[in-house]
């Protein structure tokens, strides 16, 4: 019987270094499963794309080792290239958002790693930003857009989740306005001075945005939108911050919606980030979800 075949692409510099002393245990799991395991380890941004483009057609799974950032690579390297593989993600990130989102194992990269094997292909959305960039579960700008690539990455590694919460929390008091207009597929129209905007497939953003399980599904071709305007006030803020975190939407800072397509309208390009990745918008941003792109094992 021919022996199947499987890619593992390992990011070394995400997270805690897990994996460092974990890979052994994971190629093994790979292994006596019956897969040809070759490793391949990211030396730099857009290499996991490269690598699924190039080599993905002669190998019958792929595999993910590394953050958000790492998986947005490979889903990219996937959809680029046509291939209907399912994917395997081992989360070794600080956040680790789409895992969470997914109920994916966190912490036991063995256990991750048996999953991938036993576990069986869910069919998800991805949304594609721009016609030229996908994301995995977020395309976000303003307030803790920029927490993600901002916070060094030896403080992402010593304090993990705590980085991104301080460090969104310390850039509160130097937030500005962006005013924007946000139309929806729907037709509907909202125009404001926003602190945070995001368009996403998932339960929890940057550890700090909730979203209730039951407001999410994962495959059903649509995204929620979550809008939060500039506050006026510091009980604002606070009550603004709070809705965020419980999932709670009744402040009247925040406006909720579901969409299958987005358009921004800026006076000029603002950053953004795709899974807690940097990229610039344009004055006119448009986000769509790709229904069913990609199969992940769960």
């Amino acid at each position: 019987m021919e022996e199947k075949k499987l890619l593992l692409i390992i990011n070394p510099v995400s997270g805690r270094m897990k994996m460092s002393t974990a890979m052994f245990e994971v190629v093994k799991v790979f292994s006596d499963a019956g897969y040809l395991v070759t490793v391949r380890m990211t030396r730099g941004r857009g290499d996991a794309t490269k690598m699924i483009r190039d080599m993905g057609s002669q190998y019958d799974r792929v595999v993910i080792c590394g953050g958000d950032g790492t998986l947005n690579e490979g889903v990219a390297g996937l959809i680029e290239s046509g291939l209907d593989l399912p994917i395997g993600y081992i989360p070794c990130g600080t956040t680790n958002d789409f895992a969470a989102s997914l109920g994916l194992e966190r912490e036991d990269l063995k256990r991750a790693a048996e999953r991938i094997v036993n576990g069986t292909p869910m069919t998800i959305d991805i949304g594609q930003f721009n016609e030229q960039r996908f994301f995995s579960y977020i395309a976000s700008f303003g307030a803790f857009t920029g927490t993600a690539y901002n916070v060094p990455q030896a403080s992402k590694n010593a304090l993990g989740y705590l980085a991104y919460v301080l460090e969104g929390f310390r850039d509160l008091p130097n937030i500005r306005p962006i005013r924007a207009q946000v139309i929806l597929d729907d037709g509907k129209v909202v125009e404001d001075e926003f602190i945070f905007a995001s368009v996403s497939n998932a339960t929890t953003i940057g550890g700090v945005v909730k979203l209730a399980a039951e407001k999410v599904n994962f495959s059903d071709g649509i995204f929620e939108v979550i809008l939060v305007r500039y506050p006026h006030s510091p009980l604002e803020v606070s009550k603004a911050l709070l809705a965020l975190q419980t999932g709670k939407y009744e402040d009247t800072c925040i406006r909720f919606f579901h969409a299958r397509k987005v358009l921004v309208v800026m006076p000029k390009a603002e950053p953004w980030t795709l899974d807690g990745e940097y990229t610039m918008g344009g004055i006119s941003t448009k986000i769509e979800v790709l229904h069913h792109a990609i199969k992940v094992m769960v």
